[in-house]
């Protein structure tokens, strides 16, 4: 099993190297196409198409660089885990090779061939992976997880359909037929994956699947496929720009208030990425795509160092969740270190990985306008300090509630993966800003915003509110966990009826029967009308 785990982690680190060079040629500006032809026919050419520039070769990049540290570290959970001993632990890694495989087809797409591929590719392995346990929870969350999805499926699969009868198949027809039907399908498929409202239940169920699967897809993969895709077809949707903003800005203020009164401490987890999946869709709503794409590979690093490290704090409870329990954990000096240390780069502290990307944001948008959307967006930035001093605080300040801590010992699979995700979450960012410059200008408040913003989200984990409504509220998502698992399971239900009670009736074995029944009657009177004929002929033609 382990030899699986190293030549995985080793491939997908020298692929890791290449494409990072290969991103550094891109950089000027060339873009290539590459095209596979399938089927030439007279009026329709099947082929497969792969889009290669600065913005994919960098992107996927840093995915393989992850995935090689995921990979590692799962050597350590998936022998620690006490669900999995006596699973077959090589389906997982083998699971986890095709989700980023599937993401490849996605990034480097160039046809919506290849796009649908990687795109149904992430939801079938996503369901596969989320119900990896084989339990009836993990069942749940993966049906809610798969239904939600396919919502989005379906409207790509309706726009691939309508695309194809207009024999436009590339990536760039949309460009030249930018209708508003088409593009809104577009949006909300892209909504779906990434979790915006009304589509986010799904994304604190996936929190079933074990820790590795949850670090890359709340990271690099899943999550971020429809902020990718947005993107990437930026300059399509100025006429979008309230409807992606209103959407994205109410995601991050309920995601940030459930945040602070969820008791499931790998969901708080997830619902920080949901807030942060606002907050790139929202950059992009006002025109700064290049600082959401900067703060989504920011975004991966930080957050997969975040699920990786929490990982260690749960081995110390044997798996526990629940965040009363956690108190003054038994895990080492360094597992306490590196979890503080990606809590302050989710807040954004000044000169942390995720300061950089967040205040250019916050500072472009200060820039642009003062109204009620600045307010609610100053509130999420608020809500996301409030939650990471939450974190810090449950995990290492208070004393465990009732139950015993742990401590295991930490091997190479452990120090070595989290130790890479600390130093590149510590030197990245002033990497990229000292090779990269960005022409943004401005003002002392501008700067200060950021520390405000820090000070009122403290001030906010100290008194914050605590009612019962108000908790069973933000727990269940503002009662959107309710919504789509009754809806769909009626809607399949009454499907179902109708389909048991009419169809197939008709089509199944019954059916079956009752045609067999009706071509033997028919024949068998056709036959005795057939062979009266022919005695008669015959016995004529004697006579």
């Amino acid at each position: 099993m382990y030899s699986v785990l190293y030549l995985f982690s080793f491939f997908f680190f020298l692929l890791f190297i290449f494409l990072s060079f290969g991103g550094l040629f891109f950089f000027s500006d060339y873009s290539y196409v590459l095209e596979f032809y399938i089927f030439c026919g007279n009026f329709m050419e099947f082929s497969f198409v792969f889009f290669f520039d600065f913005m994919s070769f960098f992107f996927f990049s840093f995915i393989l660089l992850i995935s090689s540290i995921v990979f590692l570290y799962s050597g350590f959970y998936m022998h620690y885990n006490v669900y999995s001993k006596n699973s077959d632990n090589s389906r997982f890694f083998y699971l986890l090779f095709l989700f980023v495989f599937s993401m490849f087809f996605l990034v480097f797409s160039g046809s919506w061939i290849v796009v649908m591929l990687g795109w149904d590719g992430l939801g079938l392995v996503s369901f596969l992976l989320v119900v990896y346990y084989n339990n009836s929870s993990s069942l749940d969350s993966g049906l809610l997880t798969i239904f939600t999805n396919r919502i989005g499926d379906s409207l790509f699969i309706l726009s691939f359909v309508f695309l194809f009868f207009n024999g436009w198949l590339s990536l760039c027809c949309i460009e030249l037929f930018s209708s508003f039907f088409i593009l809104l399908i577009f949006i909300v498929g892209c909504f779906t994956k990434s979790a915006q409202i009304p589509f986010s239940s799904w994304l604190p169920a996936a929190m079933a699947a074990p820790t590795p699967v949850s670090s890359l897809v709340h990271s690099s993969t899943l999550v971020t496929a429809g902020v990718y895709l947005l993107i990437r077809f930026n300059h399509l949707l100025f006429s979008f720009f309230y409807f992606i903003s209103f959407f994205s800005l109410i995601t991050m203020f309920l995601a940030g208030v459930c945040a602070l009164y969820e008791k499931d401490f790998k969901k708080v987890v997830a619902m920080s990425t949901l807030s942060q999946l606002g907050f790139m869709i929202f950059s992009i709503s006002i025109g700064c795509w290049v600082i959401s794409f900067l703060h989504m590979v920011f975004h991966a690093f930080f957050k997969s160092f975040l699920f990786l490290s929490t990982g260690s704090l749960m081995h110390s409870l044997l798996g526990s969740q629940d965040s009363r329990l956690f108190g003054s954990l038994g895990s080492s000096f360094f597992s306490k270190v590196y979890f503080v240390s990606s809590c302050i780069c989710l807040m954004g502290f000044p000169f942390s990985l995720g300061f950089y990307s967040k205040d250019l944001i916050i500072g472009c948008f200060i820039t642009s306008s003062f109204n009620l959307y600045f307010l609610l967006f100053l509130l999420s930035c608020v809500f996301t300090v409030g939650y990471s001093f939450r974190l810090i605080s449950e995990s290492f300040m208070y004393f465990p509630s009732f139950f015993p801590s742990f401590s295991f010992s930490e091997n190479f699979y452990f120090f070595a993966p989290v130790l890479i995700l600390f130093l590149l979450c510590t030197f990245i960012g002033n990497f990229f800003f000292f090779f990269f410059s960005f022409p943004f200008m401005f003002s002392f408040f501008d700067c200060f915003i950021g520390i405000f913003v820090i000070i009122l989200g403290l001030l906010l984990f100290l008194f914050k509110p605590f009612t019962f409504f108000f908790e069973f509220f933000t727990n269940s998502m503002s009662f959107l966990s309710f919504i789509p698992t009754p809806m769909i399971n009626s809607m399949y239900c009454a499907f179902q009826f109708s389909l048991d009670s009419s169809w197939f009736e008709l089509l199944g074995g019954q059916g079956l029967m009752q045609l067999l029944s009706f071509f033997y009657s028919h024949f068998i009177l056709f036959f005795y009308i057939s062979f009266s004929f022919f005695l008669f002929f015959f016995f004529l033609f004697i006579i």
